[in-house]
């Protein structure tokens, strides 16, 4: 990733290529992007960091993480929209009411989440705010730290496993939990 103004290599190394300008014989980026370098042309370019912003809407999966609680509800981030590689412009605080984390009575939402947990949701509401619901088997958390020493929780049968200290924790978890593929999101 390159700055405005970073070198990137010499005129006499590489050719001026898309996003990048010459001063004094060095070859500088013009816009924050990735470096690349074209090796059968010889070129330098800067492919943009950024697209067109993603729109949510009805019905879109949603990778969020847990912010804040409270008793009836659950505020969360929405940080990307499966599928999607680009970023998501506009307001991305969703709420997750109590009536639509599960299928089953849910008392308190803290029962089955916790703050910093990354869930998977589906966004039910736009405007005027963003709804999410994890009523789904493929929808709930998928990755989870400990609340005690913040190190990666581990699945072993219907609970949340510590390997560093052994706490034990609940959560309403995706099917697939700890095993999701990064490269599907």
């Amino acid at each position: 990733m390159v700055l405005p103004g970073d070198k990137l290599s010499t005129s006499e190394e590489l050719l001026l290529g898309e996003g990048t300008f010459e001063e004094d014989g060095i070859i500088r980026a013009t816009r924050v992007g990735k470096y690349v370098v074209d090796e059968k042309q010889r070129m330098a370019t800067v492919k943009p960091a950024t697209s067109i912003p993603v729109v949510l809407k009805k019905g879109d999966i949603v990778l969020a993480e847990v912010r804040m609680m409270r008793s009836s509800m659950v505020i969360a981030n929405v940080i990307h929209v499966i599928g999607e590689k680009r970023s998501i412009s506009g307001d991305k605080n969703g709420t997750l009411r109590v009536s639509e984390i599960a299928n089953g009575y849910i008392k308190d939402p803290a029962d089955v989440f916790s703050i910093g947990d990354i869930l998977r949701a589906k966004v039910t509401q736009v405007k005027p705010n963003i709804q999410l619901n994890t009523k789904d088997k493929n929808m709930g958390v998928i990755k989870a730290l400990c609340g005690k020493c913040r190190n990666m929780l581990i699945k072993k049968d219907q609970i949340l496993e510590c390997e560093n200290c052994g706490n034990k924790e609940k959560r309403l978890t995706a099917i697939d939990f700890g095993t999701y593929n990064p490269n599907d999101l």
